[in-house]
């Protein structure tokens, strides 16, 4: 069986595309950048017999978890938190997340061994910045750079690239959303306001 996973988030309510109307809002992301799109992989992230379906499918996430074993699946709060617990469970580890520290991210409510191999994913990955600091957070707690696997697992690759700091990324969907920066941006020069997509979805996504 062959799934359109696109159409799945989109019959989710997951992906929004600006329809060029300067009357309409943009979304501006965490990384201040201005974006035409945006995917709330919370729609999707909801939904745990979904999640179970594309991280089992042959033609979704089930080929591009890593074979090695794995003892930790970690993501950053709040946007991962659930699907890193749906990847664990898939693959025989523990769940754990990330959590903002100021202008980084800490791993404070557990505890990983030196010897513990741990996967990074992500909901959805645009400059890669809350992955990095993820990154960073279990570097500080102890966990060597050589035990995080050389790929990092998400649900949507928006980056424009394929790998990250060096890392592979490998995603269910790979989206073509344009970003640019703020005093660069031609949707605020038409007069669209720039808002933050997941407070604002509604007002987003409004007909």
């Amino acid at each position: 069986m062959n799934n359109d996973w696109q159409k799945t988030f989109q019959d989710a309510g997951a992906i929004w595309i600006h329809g060029g109307d300067a009357a309409r809002p943009h979304a501006v992301l965490t990384s201040g950048l201005h974006s035409d799109g945006f995917v709330n992989c919370t729609f999707v992230t909801q939904q745990p017999e979904l999640l179970r379906r594309l991280l089992a499918a042959k033609d979704g996430l089930a080929p591009k978890l890593p074979a090695e074993r794995v003892d930790w699946v970690v993501g950053s709060a709040l946007g991962a938190v659930t699907f890193a617990f749906a990847v664990a469970e898939r693959l025989g580890a523990r769940a754990a997340f990330t959590e903002k520290d100021n202008d980084g991210m800490k791993l404070a409510r557990f505890e990983i061994t030196v010897r513990q191999k741990v996967l990074v994913v992500e909901d959805a990955v645009s400059t890669g910045g809350s992955t990095l600091k993820t990154i960073e957070g279990l570097n500080k707690s102890g966990v060597p750079d050589s035990n995080i696997l050389p790929q990092i697992v998400c649900l949507v690759n928006r980056s424009g690239s394929g790998t990250l700091a060096g890392r592979e990324l490998r995603a269910l969907l790979t989206l073509n959303i344009h970003t640019w920066q703020p005093n660069e941006c031609p949707l605020c020069r038409g007069g669209s306001q720039a808002v933050r997509p997941k407070s604002h979805w509604k007002e987003l996504t409004a007909q």
